[in-house]
This record gives C-alpha cells, sequence and structure tokens, in this order.
C-alpha cells in the first residue's frame, strides 16, 4: 500500500505549485488590466470643475489637470474595444510568465 500512496501523494506539491503560479498571474494580469482604467476614470472624476454646458464630456489631456470639453456625439463605442484589451491581457500574461522565469528560472 506505501508505493501506491506515493504516487497519489507525488503530484500535490506540483499540483501547489501549479496553482498558485497561475494565481500570481491572475492577479498580475488584472492590475495590469484594470490600472490604466482606474487612472482614466479617477482622472475624470475629479473635483476639476464641469463643463459650461451640458452635452459635453470631458477627456483629460496629458498634463495633469488639463482638461478638454468635447460634444458627447464624439464620444462612442468603437470596434476596437472588445479586441485591444484582449490582446493587452494576452501580452501581459506573456510578459508576467517572462517576469516570473527570468526571476526563479525555469521550474
Amino acid at each position: 500500500m506505501d508505493p501506491f500512496l506515493r504516487k497519489i501523494y507525488a503530484p500535490w506539491p506540483i499540483l501547489v505549485q501549479a496553482a498558485t503560479w497561475t494565481v500570481l498571474l491572475m492577479l498580475t494580469v488584472g492590475f495590469a488590466s484594470f490600472a490604466p482604467e482606474m487612472a482614466f476614470v479617477s482622472t475624470l472624476s475629479s473635483s476639476s470643475a464641469p463643463c459650461a454646458r451640458d452635452g459635453l464630456v470631458r477627456i483629460p489631456m496629458d498634463l495633469p489637470g488639463e482638461m478638454v470639453c468635447v460634444p458627447s456625439e464624439m464620444v462612442k463605442r468603437s470596434p476596437y474595444d472588445f479586441f485591444v484589451p484582449t490582446i493587452f491581457a494576452g501580452v501581459m500574461v506573456v510578459a508576467s510568465v517572462s517576469l516570473i522565469r527570468s526571476c526563479f528560472g525555469d521550474v
């Protein structure tokens, strides 16, 4: 019975390690994906003055605190809104795997 238990127990450390790396990669990708969006939303919802007229949307400029007001008809969803974040998430997965492999070597 002892060799049978060793065969069952042997994969557990590998599974725990794989699950740990999977969770770390998911957290890295989640943070990298949502950080720019959170920064953009926090810029839009900052305490700066709103646009003077109704129907205008504030868009942040390159310099901190600078905003431009554009008509809301100009701000709409793009067909690329689905594909760009998906590709970005894939690039982040590859980058995080490369970072982890470079830090810890091939495991």
